[in-house]
């Protein structure tokens, strides 16, 4: 009767230990899958900023855009001092680099750093992922500037923070 229980007590541990191992396998694969698609996401919400920053630009122009950019981030840089960085890129899309400024604005890595990952084929979410910050924190950043870039284009502003002033 003793081997019984014993048998049987052994069979339970051995089934459980094997459950919590599928388990844990599945959540880590669940864990997995959704950093990816929060990548995905983060990426698509990036080259939709990207977009509105090249759609604003056409209707406002870039010095605009570099003022609402300017004004938006804290630390990455003036409105001149992004622009010049922007002037000195060669075949770099203007899209990217708001994006990029958005990104330095919200994780420990300087903007040359992000553009330098960027050139050597890394997307914004990669950069994100590997800078351990939350995807929806930066993606909700996006989305607000572009939202900002919309009611610029609705109310442009009267003036542009690069003209020098008499």
């Amino acid at each position: 009767m003793k081997e019984v229980s014993k048998l049987r007590f052994g069979l339970v541990v051995i089934i459980a230990v094997s459950l919590l191992s599928v388990t844990a396998n599945n959540t880590f694969a669940q864990g997995q899958g959704s950093s990816k698609q929060e990548m995905k996401q983060l990426n698509k919400e990036a080259n939709k900023t990207g977009a509105k920053a090249e759609e604003a630009a056409d209707q406002l122009g870039r010095k605009v855009v570099f003022c609402i950019l300017a004004a938006h981030t804290t630390g990455v840089g003036t409105a001149q001092e992004l622009k010049d960085k922007f002037d000195a890129l060669t075949d770099f899309p203007f899209g990217q680099f708001v994006a990029a400024v958005l990104l330095a604005d919200r994780i420990d890595m300087s903007l040359n750093d992000i553009i330098t990952k960027l050139v050597a084929g890394m997307s914004i979410g990669q950069i994100t992922k590997e800078a351990g910050v939350n995807m929806g924190e930066v993606r909700s950043h996006f989305g607000e500037f572009r939202s900002e870039l919309a009611r610029s284009e609705t109310n442009p502003p009267t003036k542009d923070c690069l003209s020098s002033t008499p």
